[in-house]
């Protein structure tokens, strides 16, 4: 080989070590973007260039505090690269904490308000820049972001989840852009400001109220069909992932409310509402709806519809399209699927459905029976309308909750029509959760109720009943912060719905968070003073407090405005017991359950009186009798505070031995913290 030959060999095994040789390496990348930058570029440039020019400085000054990178600016954003995960997020939370101290001096129309992302994986160093899937997913999740706020992937999660530092409460799974498999996101927040990160008077945009539609029929038998519909748009934009949308129970309090949009945003803390009305005339159906954006009261986009009662599904995937357009969100073809997954075969079964989601909602027993009836008629129309099914077994599963039927008589029936909706319909997410609702209330197997929970998340993140009962069922399990973490996921989604306060001020208490569970339930009362579960929390919160004379009077309270007049009645018992007025609690508790016609439906009070007066036979033979029919509250055994000498009591492992929940350690007040979780087999 002559040594021209070995130098050309030489020249190209070093060229090619050079276009082979990849510097990669594994980094945390921050992405962030200025908010609403571009309206305020249309609307007041020089203000909009003199805001950009601010912030650059501004956060060019705190990427090298913590190691920071800037690979590039853009456009109104920068795209930073971290060798730790843990500098990564504090760099994100000092520039939030830095904006949140200037925007306080400033006027609104001055602020500077920044989505912040951070992602963890392999990227690739090329000509100055970065590339790699770690990269997209970064841009992805901070379109996810609320303004002023930062978001993490699983992958980060994991590199701080064991710092005190920080606050995270994990936002579920999310389908991004060009991202095959689903993503785990969660909000951080400064442990030492909890949401005060964020701007009170900031309306996120892509938090949207879809209101009740106006009815313009002169026929009022047709409110059923406006309310229906209403239901059916808020499903639709809610299967949209990059939307957080208000369900169903908080809007419907705005039905007939006359108030502005802008009133109605700042209660509900949206940016923006769609509002419109119906007109139904035989087989024709004429929709008119507007979306408004609630800081400027001004329409962002407009349509009216005028079609056939047999292409209503056009009206719902169309409004769910352009709204995702107006607001510059993706709606993936996993959406449309999921839309058109749910159109009947017959318009007549979707018209019976609406009518059967209209009664249903009213929960009284005559309007559960009308429901059923609905929802029957539909399936006759259509054997394969899945979601009539899971109508049906949501009818049977309050009936049994609500007792107006033995359990034993309707949750068969519930678990039987769940079933066969998901036999027609995988996909849909209210049938998982109508499924879940059965497997957690009447089987009590925990395992599969949560798949089950989960899954409908995945389908529908915006499902706030999904996010409240996995709530109650993570209380139950034994997993409090998860538990919390849920149910504020369903407040934001329903910040209005009773039921779900009631969830949040549950999950408070038992997590030792008083302050929070007492400005929670007086929140609720102001909204509804006879809202007996907050009234019914406030006299425990005060009674932890040492204050048992106002503990007395809320139980006085609570005996006015409860039907359940037994256990109003034993939260007096409960106040005495725990102010130390041993006979007056004991000789008032007697006298309650001398009544030949006692009636109740959670027998916890009684246990709780019985276990501070030291009579702990008598409370685990309450316990063992709510045992056997299911008039037991889990949660209130296990992590009421009021309850540790109960728990301590060697009969205490085998009640929950019986319900498939073993007991392997205690921590504070004797509470359980690790479980091993069963399916029930009795």
């Amino acid at each position: 080989m002559s040594s021209a030959d070995l130098s050309r060999i030489v020249g190209f095994v070093v060229l090619h070590s050079q276009l082979t040789a990849v510097d990669r390496r594994l980094a945390a990348i921050m992405f962030t973007d200025m908010v609403d930058y571009t309206r305020l570029s249309g609307k007041d440039e020089a203000l909009a260039l003199a805001l950009l020019d601010e912030q650059r400085k501004l956060l060019r000054q705190v990427f090298p505090r913590h190691g920071g990178l800037e690979v590039k600016t853009l456009g109104d954003g920068f795209l930073v690269e971290f060798s730790s995960a843990l500098e990564a997020v504090r760099c994100a939370l000092d520039i939030q904490r830095l904006l949140y101290t200037r925007n306080e001096k400033v006027p609104t129309e001055k602020r500077i308000m920044l989505r912040v992302a951070v992602h963890l994986g392999d990227v690739e160093h090329r000509d100055g820049d970065i590339y790699g899937d770690a990269v997209n997913v970064a841009s992805r999740v901070q379109e996810l972001s609320s303004p002023g706020g930062v978001c993490i992937t699983q992958q980060v999660f994991d590199h701080i989840r064991n710092s005190r530092e920080f606050q995270t409460v994990s936002l579920g799974q999310s389908h991004l852009k060009n991202v095959q498999t689903p993503v785990e996101i969660y909000n951080v927040q400064l442990a030492t400001l909890g949401t005060g990160i964020l701007q009170d008077d900031y309306l996120e945009p892509r938090r949207i109220a879809a209101l009740p539609l106006t009815i313009l029929s002169s026929d009022q038998q047709d409110e059923y069909f406006a309310d229906g519909l209403t239901d059916e748009i808020i499903n639709t934009l809610s299967s949209i992932s990059s939307l957080r949308v208000i369900a169903r129970t908080s809007v419907m309090k705005y039905k007939q409310v006359k108030k502005s949009v802008s009133e109605i945003g700042r209660e509900l803390r949206v940016g923006t509402i769609l509002e419109g009305s119906v007109r139904k005339a035989g087989a024709r159906v004429r929709v008119t709806v507007r979306l408004i954006d609630v800081g400027s009261e001004v329409p962002i986009w407009a349509q009216k519809y005028d079609r056939e009662m047999k292409n209503v599904f056009e009206i719902q995937t169309d409004i769910a399209e352009q709204v995702a357009d107006a607001l510059k969100v993706q709606l993936l073809k996993e959406n449309m699927k999921l839309i058109e997954r749910k159109a009947p075969e017959d318009i007549a079964a979707y018209v019976l459905y609406l009518r059967g989601r209209y009664y249903w909602s009213k929960r009284t027993k005559a309007d559960l029976e009308r429901a059923i009836a609905q929802f029957e008629q539909a399936v006759e129309k259509d054997p394969g309308y899945a979601p009539a099914y899971a109508g049906l077994a949501d009818c049977y599963t309050l009936m049994g909750r609500h007792r107006y039927l033995p359990a034993d008589q309707v949750f068969p029936k519930a678990r039987s029509y769940a079933e066969k909706a998901l036999g027609l319909n995988d996909h849909l997410a209210e049938a998982h959760t109508s499924l879940a609702a059965v497997l957690f209330t009447y089987d009590w197997d925990w395992k599969g109720a949560e798949d089950q929970f989960r899954r409908a998340l995945e389908l529908n993140p915006n499902y706030a009943t999904a996010h409240y009962w996995l709530s109650l069922l993570l209380l139950t399990t034994g997993r409090l912060e998860d538990a919390v973490s849920e149910a504020e996921k369903a407040q934001a989604l329903d910040p209005l719905s009773p039921v779900v306060g009631g969830c949040v001020v549950q999950a408070y208490f038992f997590q030792e968070q008083y302050r929070k569970a007492i400005d929670e339930c007086r929140r609720y009362l102001e909204m509804d003073p006879n809202f007996i579960v907050a009234r019914d929390f406030l006299v425990h919160l005060q009674a932890r407090n040492g204050a048992f004379t106002d503990a007395e009077i809320e139980a006085k309270k609570l005996v006015e405005t409860s039907e359940r007049k037994a256990e109003a009645l034993a939260h007096i018992a409960y106040v005495y017991a725990a102010s130390g007025k041993m006979e007056e609690a004991k000789r008032l508790i007697e006298e309650i359950l001398a009544n030949p016609k006692l009636e109740y439906s959670n027998s916890t009070i009684f246990i709780t009186v019985y276990s501070i007066l030291g009579e702990q036979d008598n409370a685990f033979r309450w316990a063992d009798e709510a045992l056997d029919t299911g008039k037991i509250a889990f949660p209130s055994l296990r992590f009421s505070p009021d309850l540790g000498d109960f728990r301590a009591d060697a009969r205490y492992g085998p009640l929950l031995a019986k319900a498939g929940l073993q007991q392997k350690q205690t921590g504070s007040y004797g509470k359980p913290t690790v479980f091993e979780e069963t399916r029930r087999t009795s």
